[in-house]
């Protein structure tokens, strides 16, 4: 579907549009051509690419709408050169950021169809002045799995203002409710990005290269010495140890075991025990969600374990060895499963 009432600014802000792609095809640009502009597209990209390590978000300055627009993709190819898993991440963080401060402003005239092509959501504009507080509305099946991951009360669906199958949200509200989704969407294009062997020859891009790396954050916890032992994912096992030491756990890390325990045959009361009241824990808050999560609640949806992407922009993955290639927690549990079959049948 074609946006309305966009231009070249837009194609600077939102890359991932089907007419920024078909605006950089017109332009025929090659990537020599991009190295030797006279616009130095090539720092701007690597600029682009270390600010975001620095402030934890892209750029979001346009001064030259062409740069802007050339500069992702040469960042693309430019951070994915760097072979660190890290980096990437960080950098998918600080472009989805930046995507974030422009969707907080966006004309509410181009929202509800910017997010169906980026994200597959038809968020409906409200023009009703009796309920002005609220932007656009949402199908219900659209909010629960979005809203469980985040915090605050007002989140809760007993909270919101539901309609005939949809959920009123702000804009904000909104952009928030789409926040890992994005980042999923740019990990996803990266993923796919392929370097060419040319690339790499470039004496200007391999200098570019080595100065992003010497730019590059250190993880924030050396979790290459966790043991993991059990048929526990190590992010589950994490979260499993943190709530009987009683220490403080994100809500993605109980969101993540509650889900994992549930998928792999527990019980509702096997989980509700994993939550003890002797560290804080109210056993009707977590029965009612737990039950939520579970489908016996609500509209009756089971809510699915998070991805291994999904935890690691939530700085919730403890990845080992162990872990191998998986790309969802329960995979681990598989994994693991046919490991000890198999030595059960060499003996």
């Amino acid at each position: 579907m074609k946006l309305v009432d966009i231009g070249k600014e837009d194609y600077a802000k939102y890359p991932f549009l089907p007419e920024t792609g078909d605006f950089v095809k017109t332009l025929n640009f090659t990537i020599n051509d991009l190295l030797n502009s006279d616009y130095n597209i090539l720092e701007n990209a690597k600029n682009r690419i270390i600010h975001g390590f620095k402030h934890g978000i892209s750029p979001t300055s346009i001064f030259n709408v062409e740069v802007e627009i050339f500069s992702f993709p040469l960042a693309m190819l430019l951070i994915k050169s760097t072979n660190n898993p890290y980096a990437i991440s960080k950098f998918a963080l600080a472009e989805s950021k930046r995507i974030e401060n422009f969707l907080l402003d966006e004309r509410q005239s181009v929202i509800p169809k910017l997010f169906e092509v980026i994200l597959k959501i038809q968020p409906i504009e409200i023009n009703d002045d009796s309920i002005d507080k609220w932007a656009y509305k949402i199908p219900l099946n659209s909010y629960l799995p979005r809203s469980l991951h985040l915090r605050g009360v007002n989140w809760r669906l007993v909270n919101r203002l539901v309609d005939q199958g949809f959920v009123y949200v702000k804009q904000k509200e909104l952009v928030e409710l789409l926040r890992s989704e994005i980042y999923e969407m740019i990990i996803a294009k990266l993923d796919e990005t392929k370097i060419p062997p040319s690339l790499l020859e470039d004496k200007s891009i391999s200098k570019t290269i080595k100065e992003i790396q010497n730019s590059m954050p250190r993880p924030p916890l050396d979790r290459s010495n966790i043991v993991f032992t059990g048929e526990y994912p190590p992010c589950v096992s994490k979260a499993i140890e943190m709530i009987k030491n009683g220490d403080q756990v994100k809500h993605y890390g109980k969101f993540l075991m509650t889900t994992f325990l549930l998928r792999a045959g527990k019980n509702v009361d096997d989980v509700i025990e994993m939550y003890p009241t002797s560290l804080g824990f109210s056993q009707s808050i977590t029965r009612y969600q737990v039950e939520h999560i579970a489908g016996l609640k609500g509209g009756g949806t089971k809510y699915s374990v998070p991805s291994c992407k999904t935890m690691k922009t939530n700085d919730f993955c403890f990845k080992t060895e162990a872990c191998g290639s998986i790309t969802n927690p329960l995979q681990f549990r598989n994994k693991t499963n046919m490991v000890k079959k198999n030595v059960r049948q060499k003996h």
